[in-house]
């Protein structure tokens, strides 16, 4: 029961009234626990944040992660490669679509994915220009340099739970 790809306009309705699922992953090593994130551009999410965005109907959380990974990054790998960590859930106060004010209220299933050094640089050469500031690319946080930084406390939270800290 696959559902079509919704247009902006429709979208934009749809966000104002609906809880959004998505999904997300972050790139990780786990030998020298670290993040692999980028600098989103575009609201809600904007500042440094993993890779994602809305799954649609009819998608597992699988097909929406591995979907929305290789539209953002460019790389496609198998839904294997991917593993699930938690459910996260976001209040935003602003969003891309108009009108930006009203928000969104997010339901995300996050995932994990370690890459080789070759998939790394495919992910930095591919990053989504309209996404992501193509000036920060994709840049290695340790747990010290995610608190320097000021994320987002759930980026730390996640950061804890795949990392058992």
């Amino acid at each position: 029961m696959h559902g079509g790809r919704m247009s902006e306009h429709d979208y934009t309705a749809a966000v104002s009234n609906t809880i959004i699922v998505c999904t997300d992953v972050v790139i990780i090593n786990r030998e020298r626990q670290t993040f692999y994130l980028a600098k989103r551009a575009a609201h809600p999410m904007k500042g440094i944040w993993w890779i994602g965005g809305r799954r649609h109907k009819g998608e597992t959380p699988l097909e929406g992660i591995r979907f929305n990974f290789k539209r953002e990054t460019g790389l496609d790998l198998p839904e294997s490669r991917f593993t699930f960590v938690t459910i996260l859930e976001y209040l935003w106060q602003d969003r891309e679509q108009e009108p930006r004010q009203v928000g969104s209220h997010d339901l995300v299933h996050q995932f994990v994915v370690e890459l080789t050094d070759e998939e790394l640089v495919q992910v930095r050469a591919g990053l989504d220009a309209h996404e992501y500031d193509q000036n920060f690319g994709l840049q290695e946080f340790d747990r010290a340099r995610l608190e320097a930084e000021g994320v987002c406390p759930t980026i730390i939270d996640v950061f804890n739970t795949i990392f058992k800290r």
